[in-house]
């Protein structure tokens, strides 16, 4: 995918990704972080949100609002590729933290579905039920 996203820097492992994020209620830390929840199959777990300043931890429940969704967006999914690229993995898991978050995620996924189905296998859940991902989910 070729769309426009900030320009970010990892740890030495490619574990941890950090960017900013500018609008109009300033630069604001982003940090993804991929963490290892299981081993056969590899399962790698998606974290994402804004850095807290004193503790230093990942706030996902933060809400920005910097007018910038589609390029934060935009840079979680390269940090995807990336990752993928640099580790061997069976299974990304990334789900929001509240319906909205996730049904966020979904149209996001929906709309870029044609690229990311090139590379990857997309699956949601539903019903208690994994299933291919599809623009109805």
């Amino acid at each position: 995918m070729n769309l426009e996203h900030y320009s970010c820097f990892s740890d030495n492992n490619f574990y941890t990704y950090e960017f900013f994020n500018e609008g109009p209620k300033g630069r604001i830390k982003k940090v993804i972080r991929y963490t290892k929840i299981g081993n056969n199959p590899v399962i790698y777990n998606l974290g994402f949100g804004d850095e807290d300043n004193i503790t230093g931890k990942i706030d996902d429940e933060a809400i920005s609002n910097n007018n910038d969704r589609s390029i934060v967006l935009a840079t979680v999914a390269d940090t995807i590729n990336d990752f993928i690229n640099r580790h061997p993995i069976d299974f990304l898991f990334a789900k929001g933290n509240s319906p909205v978050k996730t049904r966020l995620y979904q149209i996001y996924i929906s709309s870029m579905i044609d690229e990311i189905k090139r590379d990857f296998k997309l699956y949601g859940f539903r019903n208690r039920n994994w299933s291919k991902f599809t623009k109805k989910c």
